[in-house]
């Protein structure tokens, strides 16, 4: 079969009140546009007439096995034979004779084309309040703070992308959140992302819709988090280990030689210390085995941090700091017996002996948890099959 330039993909589940206006909108936009296009629906499973009133229009309708708003996409992107893709809603509520706005920035070298719904017009009664003042700002800011994509609109469900960027983002997401996962993946991967203004109407099924406020959008924010590493696990971490690690040195040191100074540090600041150092370490081992995965799904390959994994870690360098940790802190614990039973070296006073108990736990678990991590990363990057 040719390739056509533009295919403009529909995805239906039980949408025979409104998917003939879908399909029409579509095919005046192709026609007004003068270009050589189809119109796909990717039915999801239609019990009632979707099928029959899209295909008698002259829509090619495209059955996907499986339920899922991101499998309907994914089948009809797989099917479509235009180089260019634009996606929108079949309810009615987006108009498909925008199209060749994102037709016009494919065309101009864009991956992915984002509509911005808060840019266009938004019908009264179109959007819900939640969704409008809470949930997508909310949801946009938190993609903006993890993968600096720009975009405003993060839930806007009217797009256009490129066939071969479609095919490169390897999508596997079935429900709401493969729009997530779309933005998100593209900004990984450095493709070059734009925006169009996005009207959104009332829609026309008069129904429930399939969404599902507080379900999709935790997926959505889910989703965001599992693929931030760096925003997850990293930042925090990094944030808790200096913290503990000022503790533990601060007191230790306070203790050793200035044991008048801030008199309000007491015991219970030396253990939070160890606390909030052994859960950084954690949080930064979690990081750093969580990033090795996104590259094992080939994208966020110039990630710096992975980049200096790369260079820099095996599992014999990842055990033999976790055996130096282990060996030191052993060393320390020794200091105890030796200085309780005989007069090899002095006691101290209690506040010192008890850092120096806790500095020494510290390097012990945080030798272990490095021996661990060590070998979590060497099942991605031994590769032994």
């Amino acid at each position: 079969m040719a390739e056509l330039e533009l295919s403009i993909v529909i995805p239906a589940l039980n949408e025979e009140r409104a998917v003939g206006t879908c399909v029409r909108e579509a095919l005046a936009a192709i026609a007004a546009a003068g270009v050589a296009g189809e119109v796909l629906v990717a039915d999801n499973g239609s019990t009632d007439r979707t099928r029959e009133i899209a295909a008698s229009l002259g829509a090619r309708v495209v059955p996907v096995a499986g339920k899922g708003y991101g499998r309907a996409l994914r089948g009809g992107f797989a099917a479509a034979r235009g180089r260019f893709l634009v996606m929108g809603d079949a309810d009615g509520s987006y108009d498909f004779g925008q199209s060749p706005l994102y037709l016009s920035k494919l065309r101009q070298g864009c991956d992915l084309v984002m509509g911005n719904r808060f840019r266009g017009a938004i019908a009264p009664g179109a959007m819900p309040f939640l969704n409008r003042r809470l949930g997508t700002p909310a949801l946009t800011a938190v993609m903006n703070l993890l993968f600096r994509t720009g975009i405003g609109d993060t839930n806007c469900g009217m797009r256009g992308l490129r066939k071969e960027a479609f095919e490169r983002l390897g999508l596997k997401a079935d429900g709401m959140e493969f729009a997530t996962e779309m933005v998100v993946k593209a900004s990984l991967m450095g493709m070059k992302v734009a925006e169009v203004p996005c009207g959104l109407r009332r829609d026309l099924r008069g129904r429930p819709p399939h969404l599902r406020r507080w379900r999709d959008g935790w997926r959505h924010l889910r989703f965001m988090l599992l693929f931030s590493p760096t925003g997850t696990f990293i930042a925090p971490g990094a944030v808790l280990t200096a913290l503990g690690a000022a503790g533990l040195l601060g007191i230790t040191l306070r203790d050793g030689f200035l044991p008048n100074a801030a008199a309000w540090l007491g015991s219970r600041h030396i253990l939070t210390s160890l606390l909030l150092w052994l859960t950084g370490i954690g949080a930064l081992s979690l990081g750093a085995t969580a990033q090795e995965a996104d590259y094992q799904e080939r994208f966020d390959a110039g990630n710096s941090l992975h980049a200096f994994l790369r260079r820099t870690f095996s599992l014999e360098r990842g055990l033999g700091l976790g055996a130096a940790l282990i060996l030191l802190g052993l060393l320390a614990l020794a200091y105890f017996p030796l200085s309780y039973y005989g007069d090899v070296l002095p006691r101290g006073s209690d506040s010192l002996r008890l850092d120096l108990a806790v500095l020494a736990i510290a390097a012990v678990l945080t030798g272990v948890q490095c021996a661990f991590a060590s070998f979590a990363l060497g099942v991605f990057t031994l590769r032994v099959k």
